[in-house]
């Protein structure tokens, strides 16, 4: 079954449609038999297959539980209209520029709010998906979509909000989130200008769970003119691999930090590494670790840099 309908008023302007449908997957359940067969043009003989089920023996039973399937889908799309309206006057000009006549105005309706909706229901999955862009104080635009799922791997819940401030300056801010059973994350980021100063943060964090490696993600940049021209930036990475099957382990972190500053009379630059591992390969431990840094001042009279590595590492009855 399939529908569809649209409409526009003086308030809005919209769009709908809707399918749903049944299957009857019984035919599946009936068990079939495959006598013995020769190849034609050669020697080889299949075997007989008696009482062979597909829905029992190809993992359907598992996936959809139930032979009576049923789909429903639907999406709708909304445009609410602002009575607002942006004038922009157009004067009537004639000669080096006199006005002849009162200004002829234009009028441009301003953005309204749109929004869309996603709707997707079987036996297997359900999926909604909504968005809105809407324009009030601030312009703001957001993003939900989810799943539910006989099957823990298929849900999931991605959600994403923007915002545009325009009091006392500009300011943009983005917030991200991601949540599903093997995989979590988040990100931040806000933009600032005024007519004094600019600033800027991102934060991003990661985290997977999978059955042989788990692995934490976290990464900070922030940079500001307020005294002076700043950015500081900082990665982390932390992870703990185990695979019997393969057998070997790791587990390590990884560390980045970076800082600059800046003005017309110099340029200063920091950077510093650092990471480790520990683990083993088919029952031989071994082990490492780095640390590297780095630095550069600049100015009108002089420079000065420094760099520094450092390492080291062992394998059990190899390598120390």
């Amino acid at each position: 079954h399939q529908s569809f309908s649209a409409g526009n008023n003086e308030n809005s302007t919209e769009a709908h449609i809707g399918i749903n449908g049944e299957a009857n997957l019984d035919f599946l359940n009936i068990p079939l038999t495959i006598p013995e067969m020769t190849l034609p043009y050669t020697m080889l003989t299949t075997p007989q297959v008696k009482d062979f089920s597909l829905w029992e023996k190809t993992g359907l039973k598992d996936f959809l539980k139930t032979t009576k399937q049923s789909f429903d889908l639907s999406v709708k799309a909304q445009y609410k209209k602002n009575k607002d309206k942006h004038i922009i006057p157009i004067p009537f000009y004639a000669k080096d520029f006199q006005v002849l006549s009162t200004p002829n105005d234009i009028f441009i309706p301003a953005m309204g709010n749109v929004t869309y909706d996603f709707s997707f229901k079987s036996g297997v999955i359900t999926l909604n998906t909504n968005v809105g862009l809407y324009n009030q104080s601030d312009i703001v635009a957001h993003f939900l979509s989810s799943s539910s799922s006989v099957t823990d791997a298929l849900q999931y819940k991605l959600e994403g909000t923007s915002s545009l401030t325009r009091k006392r300056g500009l300011k943009l801010a983005t917030a991200l989130s991601l949540t599903n059973k093997f995989v979590e994350g988040n990100h931040d980021n806000t933009i600032s200008l005024t007519k004094k100063n600019m600033e800027a943060s991102v934060t991003t964090s990661a985290k997977v769970q999978i059955p042989i490696l788990r692995m934490n993600f976290k990464q900070e940049l922030n940079g500001n003119t307020k005294s002076k021209p700043t950015v500081s930036s900082s990665i982390e990475l932390t992870y703990d691999l185990n695979s019997p099957e393969l057998y070997s382990t790791a587990t390590g972190t990884v560390k980045h930090k970076l800082n600059l500053e800046s003005l017309t009379s110099y340029f200063s630059i920091e950077s510093s590494t650092k990471g480790d591992i520990k683990g083993s390969v088919l029952s031989r431990e071994y082990s490492g670790t780095i640390a590297s840094e780095a630095s550069t001042y600049l100015n009108s009279k002089s420079t000065r840099s420094s760099v520094k590595l450092q390492g080291a590492s062992k394998v059990d009855g190899i390598w120390n």
